[in-house]
């Protein structure tokens, strides 16, 4: 006996055949679009790359997608009450990236091998007459483990001492922020609720508890940093919130910060046209590079000095200080000391031997 289609089976064929339709017509259009823009298809679709851009092209373009992405993430806060890949919720508003729970098997492998680079990045500096000082940046999750909601990992907690003692071990210069942070938790927010980085409350203590630890840094000018505006930041981590938190969590949402400026409190009219030399180099990540932190005015204010800044967004501290050893600054002899801002959690993020590619999202 052959199977005999019903009338509700050609009518599921016919919706089905009728969908097909609807969706290759819908196609159409980006196809052509797609194939318009591209200049090097043939070695795209050599490197077997074509495909994959296409998808991403047509995943953006495809009017289901918004609405699909937030039913699944609204029954994921719903179900498991958690967020995207990459972020991890806590209470009260605070958010957390997952770098700082994710402890590696090889931690130990992996602290001895960047300790390892860092000592060799110090000794090509004393070779070119440089000093190197390490700023390592405690975790938000560290320092405000009483708004999480999952408990961290123990090694991650005691890595920041643990990193100081093998620094001072090696007699390489280092500057600890973290007691200063924990000492400061009654006043203003360090860390942005909604942000991977600090507030720029945050980047003042470390500028003035760097200059507080290190006096021979002190000049003579004079900086005066003002408030010029507020402002409203979405914080990178609302990017992993994809569920309808106005409705499910209203407390997840952008953080307010002052924006500030910093100025030379006087300069004649012959200084402001003078070339001046630098001898303070501050090599960073986004905590330095991003003006809403205003981290490079915070030091120019505390060290009553002015100073160089190699600073790069969203690759780590080791792609900013290959950037600096590549540069001619290293051979530049009015040049005597470097400041490392370091992120603590590059310690747990970053794999050796690999930089961040380019268009690759890291928060550091």
């Amino acid at each position: 006996m052959y199977p005999v289609m019903n009338s509700a089976s050609k009518v599921n064929g016919i919706a089905f055949g009728v969908l097909l339709a609807g969706m290759f017509v819908y196609s159409l259009p980006p196809v052509f679009s797609f194939a318009r823009n591209q200049t090097d298809a043939w070695n795209l679709f050599v490197d077997g790359k074509l495909l994959r851009k296409f998808e991403q092209v047509y995943e953006k373009r495809f009017f289901l997608r918004e609405p699909s992405v937030q039913l699944w993430a609204n029954a994921q806060y719903r179900l498991f009450d958690e967020g995207t890949k990459g972020v991890v919720l806590g209470k009260d508003g605070w958010l957390y990236t997952n770098q700082e729970y994710r402890v590696p098997n090889n931690l130990e492998a992996n602290l001895d091998g960047q300790l390892k680079q860092i000592a060799e990045i110090e000794q090509r500096l004393k070779a070119h007459n440089k000093r190197l000082i390490l700023l390592p940046l405690p975790m938000k999750v560290d320092v405000y483990a009483a708004h999480t909601e999952r408990a961290v990992d123990p090694r991650a907690i005691s890595l920041y001492d643990r990193f100081v003692e093998r620094l001072q071990a090696q007699n390489i210069a280092v500057t600890p922020l973290r007691s200063a942070f924990l000492a400061n938790l009654a006043g203003p927010g360090l860390f942005l609720k909604s942000d991977t980085h600090w507030s720029p409350e945050g980047a003042r203590l470390s500028a003035y508890e760097l200059a507080r630890q290190r006096p021979e840094l002190l000049g003579d000018e004079r900086y005066l940093s003002h408030k010029v505006a507020d402002k409203t930041v979405k914080g990178d981590l609302m990017n992993y919130i994809q569920f309808n938190h106005a409705q499910l969590a209203p407390q997840f949402g952008p953080s307010q910060i002052a924006v500030y400026e910093t100025l030379k409190a006087e300069q004649s009219a012959d200084a402001l046209f003078a070339d001046e030399q630098q001898s303070l180099v501050l090599v960073g990540t986004s905590y330095s590079k991003i003006d809403d932190w205003n981290f490079t005015g915070f030091l120019k204010e505390a060290l009553n000095r002015d100073l160089l800044s190699v600073a790069v967004e969203a690759r780590g501290p080791f792609e900013a200080m290959s950037q600096f050893l590549a540069s001619d600054d290293l051979n530049n002899p009015q040049i005597d000391t470097v400041v490392w801002e370091f992120p603590l959690r590059t310690l747990l993020a970053h794999r050796l031997g690999s930089l961040s590619r380019p268009g690759q999202t890291q928060h550091f």
